[in-house]
């Protein structure tokens, strides 16, 4: 009895085994080659969704998160809406950049020309293809292919690296950076490449992530009536 239930287990193990549906994982695309594809690809954005998030602690950024159209037609402008930081409370606004001038409202269309956007942080500078995500994406040396992963949806590669203080200060002016920084950005896998996401460490625990979505979809920013 004790050979015919061996016999019974070893010939169901053998079953079960050649039934497996597992696959060898895919190979990941090679950084260098994905980042140049994903360069050219955001230097030619003319508007997406945006989502920025700061965790942690960031001296002089004042955003703590923001939700917004951006485009660069047929000029710079972003509407949406921030949690920000003022008077040591975090206060949520609706906003509106353009032509380099914030304007917030504390309560739904009452509205205030707060001055420079860059005084508190001008995110119209993400589109900019000389100083904005497509001169981060650039500046990534020692980049490295880390994983498949799906964010909202989108098939990206996750790559790992670092980016040149130049880059990130000239994209995040507030986190002052002194040297090269530890960045994760997230590529679409797939055709044209699209950068989905950006994560910049300024250092434990605090990091700023962008998001993007909506690549190339008309954007119509009107100045508020003040």
């Amino acid at each position: 009895m004790f050979a015919v239930l061996a016999t019974v287990f070893a010939a169901t193990a053998l079953f079960l085994a050649g039934c497996s549906s597992s696959k060898p994982s895919e190979p990941l695309p090679d950084a260098p080659g994905l980042l140049q594809q994903s360069i050219q690809a955001t230097k030619a954005l003319k508007s997406a969704h945006l989502e920025i998030t700061v965790n942690g602690t960031i001296p002089g950024l004042a955003v703590k998160t923001l939700s917004g159209d951006l485009t660069n037609v047929p000029s710079v402008a972003i509407s949406g809406s921030s949690t920000i930081t003022m008077g040591g409370s975090d206060v949520d606004i609706q906003l509106v950049v353009i032509d380099g001038t914030l304007y917030a409202a504390l309560t739904p269309n009452n509205w205030l020309d707060m001055g420079p956007a860059a005084d508190i942080y001008d995110p119209s500078v993400i589109l900019n293809p000389d100083e904005g995500l497509a001169n981060m994406l650039n500046s990534i040396t020692d980049a490295k292919s880390e994983a498949s992963e799906t964010i909202d949806g989108v098939a990206t590669v996750k790559i790992a690296g670092k980016v040149s203080a130049d880059a990130v200060n000239k994209l995040i002016p507030p986190l002052k950076a002194t040297g090269p920084l530890p960045a994760t950005v997230w590529i679409q896998k797939d055709q044209p490449h699209q950068l989905v996401q950006a994560k910049v460490d300024q250092s434990e625990g605090n990091s700023v992530l962008l998001t993007m979505s909506a690549w190339d979809k008309p954007v119509t920013v009107t100045k508020p009536a003040v």
